[in-house]
């Protein structure tokens, strides 16, 4: 048994308006009444729904909460792995291990900037936009030149590579 839409008993009630004009006041409000009866229910039965809709999506956030955090409990996990395997290697002077199945190697990362005390730098490493900010990219060109900025240097750090 299909139960009329919502819409259905809408067109309906609708059409009941017009066509009951040559019924008498009685039969008139009883029709009206059984439509609007209808509508009624199945409004509320629509608008449970949606609350039903509602807890659901309020479950599927919770949800991805509890993912996100197992997501970055594991990512945090593979970070302290990888540099436990990346420092032993390095504390042995093993810089590359190689198997059938995977290959570890310690590389040099590109030189980055280390600052030590902002106040010594000069004011040209300095974005003056809205904010002001140390340039970073400028430093590091200047000092990858031989130019000596005060408190900055060139840092070399090494990372594991998984392959």
């Amino acid at each position: 048994m299909n139960l009329p839409t919502l819409y259905e008993i809408k067109e309906e009630y609708l059409s009941a308006l017009i066509e009951l004009t040559d019924l008498n006041d009685e039969a008139v409000v009883d029709t009206l009444d059984a439509l609007k009866g209808t509508l009624k229910v199945k409004s509320a039965n629509v608008a449970k729904f949606t609350e039903h809709l509602k807890n659901t999506i309020q479950g599927m956030k919770e949800a991805e909460q509890r993912i996100a955090q197992r997501r970055k409990t594991i990512e945090r996990k593979i970070a302290r792995l990888q540099q436990y395997i990346k420092e032993a290697m390095e504390s042995t002077g093993i810089l590359k291990i190689e198997t059938n199945e995977i290959e570890l190697t310690i590389v040099k990362n590109p030189p980055r900037v280390a600052i030590g005390m902002e106040k010594g730098i000069p004011d040209k490493y300095f974005n003056t936009k809205k904010i002001v900010s140390l340039d970073k990219s400028k430093l590091s060109v200047d000092l990858k030149n031989g130019v000596e900025v005060p408190g900055c240097s060139l840092e070399s750090t090494t990372r594991l590579r998984i392959k």
